[in-house]
Formats: C-alpha cells, sequence, structure tokens
C-alpha cells in the first residue's frame, strides 16, 4: 500500500486546491504544503517537510521542474532523496493563437523567435 502523500509539498504555482497535482486527485492528501511558484527552499522548510513526511508516514511530492531547483541547490540535498517527481505536461488547445502570441511576446521583447 501507498502511503498517503504530502502533494504540493515541493510544488510552485498558486498553491490553490485547484491547481493541485492530477495524480495526487487519486486520493486525499493526508497534507497540503503550499509555495508560490519559482520558491527557493530554505533547509529549514526542508527540514520541517522531511520531519512531516517522516513522522506521519507520508511521501513527499513534487513536479519536475521544482525538482530541478531543489537539486540544483546542495544544501536541499536532503528533501531530494526522498521526494517522488511527478511529470507535468502543458498542452495547448488553441495552439495556432498561442503560437501568435508566443511570437508577439518575443517581438514585443526585442528576441527574433
Amino acid at each position: 500500500m501507498v502511503p498517503p502523500a504530502i502533494h504540493g509539498a515541493c510544488r510552485g504555482g498558486t498553491g490553490r486546491s485547484d491547481n493541485a497535482l492530477p495524480a495526487a486527485r487519486l486520493r486525499p492528501a493526508a497534507a497540503t504544503r503550499a509555495f508560490p511558484d519559482h520558491h527557493r527552499f530554505s533547509i529549514k522548510e526542508a527540514r520541517t517537510l522531511l520531519d512531516e513526511a517522516t513522522r506521519k508516514g507520508l511521501l513527499l511530492l513534487t513536479t519536475e521542474k521544482d525538482m530541478a531547483r531543489i537539486k540544483a541547490d546542495a544544501a536541499l540535498s536532503d528533501l531530494a532523496l526522498p521526494a517522488h517527481v511527478l511529470p507535468v505536461t502543458l498542452r495547448v488547445q488553441e495552439s495556432e493563437e498561442f503560437g501568435k502570441l508566443v511570437l508577439g511576446v518575443c517581438r514585443r521583447a526585442g528576441a527574433s523567435p
């Protein structure tokens, strides 16, 4: 049996429940911790997450993007080891409109696409 998860423990984004990781919706999370997008975890935050997960027998779940940020900081290696990574895929339904939007932003920024 898979232990319950602290889903969103390392997840960036808004922290809203409707923004929760889809795989974590399979079963209600035992605990959630929301942090702003691009959040840089402190050692204290990492220790708090690890301690809670250990004490309650929970899994830590994070996105690939946030795991890359965590692994880039050697001081957070204790957090990276037990965390489970959930891949996130962006699917754009209006791909032509999205492409135009991206090109417009690039042009306004002076970049050549």
